[in-house]
């Protein structure tokens, strides 16, 4: 079973003009990361759900999590998750969604994590401090945190390695605050994207490693960041259990080869990266499945959550 736990979309209004939808939005960071450059044109890519079904269908995934975007308002925010509530009552075997909310809106940020969890929404995220403007330990931030963990559902952070080359969306990333929020709050299940920005390294220190034990790491944009010995390198050291396979997609990961969104070229790239069959089996699908309770459809038409087969 395949599940890709890092995908975005968005609808066709967005597609048609994404400037001058995000100039209405009052959404300028957001536009940063979709803009053409200089001699250099934007690897954003686009795709209606219907091309996403059939996308997944070419490359044999039979589920992926939507995650949201980190939106600088709170109206931007309900109406992405509005979007993604919609998407997966019309596809609840094929779609799952994260909600997104800027948690400076205090309150209202509350009720809509409440709302949208029940509403089917299966976490929280992908958001980004830095991006919607408070800190990793601001009060309203973690009162949001503080209810994930009440209501037991997943939260996904942006992550970006700490060195390297500079690129639209390569925020400030200060590791050591990622560690303190997983020490500070234990039970909450956290969801650290893009490798966490090579924080698992950490877990080779053993008092790390303990304390990071509910924290995990997804793949999203790997060919666009790292070596593909990356998989078997981290694997290594964190163990296949704590590593979510995500794309990025409708994002061109292969900006040289590919001209329109696919799943296909990074699922072989982590099919031939050295993994196990144990370990692909692991990373591609069961790892997320048993994280978000997803049941695992069988050829007799049984369902049944991953983890709790006899």
């Amino acid at each position: 079973m395949i599940i890709d736990a890092h995908i975005h979309m968005y609808p066709p209004e967005v597609h048609r003009d994404p400037a001058g939808w995000a100039r209405q939005a009052d959404e300028p960071y957001w536009a940063t990361l979709i803009a053409d450059r200089p001699g250099r044109p934007s690897i954003q890519g686009w795709a209606t759900v219907e091309r996403l079904l059939a996308d997944m269908d070419r490359a044999g995934v039979e589920r992926v999590v939507m995650q949201g975007m980190y939106w600088q308002h709170h109206e931007t925010c309900l109406a992405q998750n509005n979007w993604y509530i919609e998407w997966c009552r019309q596809h609840p075997d094929r779609l799952l969604g994260f909600a997104v909310v800027q948690p400076k809106a205090g309150d209202r940020a509350l009720d809509e994590v409440r709302r949208a969890v029940d509403e089917g929404l299966r976490g929280l995220g992908e958001i980004l401090p830095y991006a919607q403007g408070y800190s990793m330990r601001d009060p309203d931030f973690l009162r949001v945190v503080e209810l994930l963990i009440e209501l037991n559902v997943p939260l996904c952070l942006h992550v970006s390695e700490p060195v390297g080359h500079v690129y639209p969306g390569k925020s400030p990333t200060p590791l050591k605050e990622y560690y303190w929020l997983a020490t500070e709050y234990p039970e909450l299940k956290l969801i650290l994207a893009h490798w966490g920005g090579l924080l698992p390294f950490y877990e080779l220190m053993k008092g790390v490693r303990r304390q990071l034990k509910n924290v995990y790491y997804d793949t999203a944009a790997t060919p666009l960041l790292y070596r593909r010995e990356v998989y078997r390198a981290v694997v290594n050291v964190v163990g296949a259990e704590k590593i979510l396979y995500g794309s990025d997609y409708p994002l061109l990961v292969y900006p040289r080869q590919e001209r329109e969104p696919d799943f296909t070229r990074l699922l072989d790239e982590v099919r031939a990266s050295g993994l196990s069959p144990e370990e692909l089996d692991l990373v591609l699908g069961d790892n997320v499945a048993r994280l978000l309770g997803v049941a695992e459809r069988s050829e007799t038409g049984h369902s049944g959550a991953v983890g709790d087969r006899p």
